[in-house]
């Protein structure tokens, strides 16, 4: 049992970063953050033998945090998805960050506009690394379709900015 826990805890490791970045664009809040890593640590060393029974662990951790981040708005009552703006309400200023938090703050409004759908997949991709297969996985999707809404997120996005005269 041990060395089960060990290998997970390798493996929690290894993407930790990773792990961290994601659910930041997710949450926005350091604390939120702290707690949804710690509860998805918690779930996969109560049940080291599920852990150890998917094949690709690694997109596995990522469809745990993303239905853990899910969860964790939707019972605090918050919003993650705005949807009804669009890039109109953009200049060129707010598109030129001077610093990390400004950055954040421009990449979550911009995939905020997105459907939801096509955002995660952006988010997934980006900001975890991980490959459209893996996005797949995560999302209980093809892999067509995960290729299709990362497409159709990036067009929408590039069309935006190009009406502003921005791109």
């Amino acid at each position: 049992m041990a060395k089960t826990t060990k290998f997970i805890l390798e493996t929690l490791n290894a993407e930790k970063e990773r792990l961290f970045q994601y659910a930041s664009y997710r949450l926005h809040d350091i604390r939120d953050v702290e707690d949804v890593l710690q509860n998805i640590y918690v779930k996969i060393l109560d049940n080291p033998l599920r852990f150890n029974r998917v094949d690709n662990k690694r997109a596995y951790l990522y469809r745990i945090l993303s239905n853990e981040c899910t969860d964790y708005l939707r019972n605090n009552g918050k919003t993650e998805f705005l949807y009804d703006q669009s890039l109109d309400t953009f200049s060129l200023d707010t598109l030129q960050p001077e610093n990390f938090e400004e950055e954040f703050a421009m990449i979550n409004r911009i995939l905020a506009i997105l459907p939801p759908e096509q955002s995660e997949v952006i988010r997934l991709r980006h900001h975890s690394n991980l490959s459209f297969q893996e996005i797949a996985v995560v999302m209980e999707i093809p892999l067509s379709t995960a290729k299709a809404r990362y497409r159709y997120g990036l067009e929408k996005i590039r069309d935006g900015l190009k009406k502003l005269n921005l791109l």
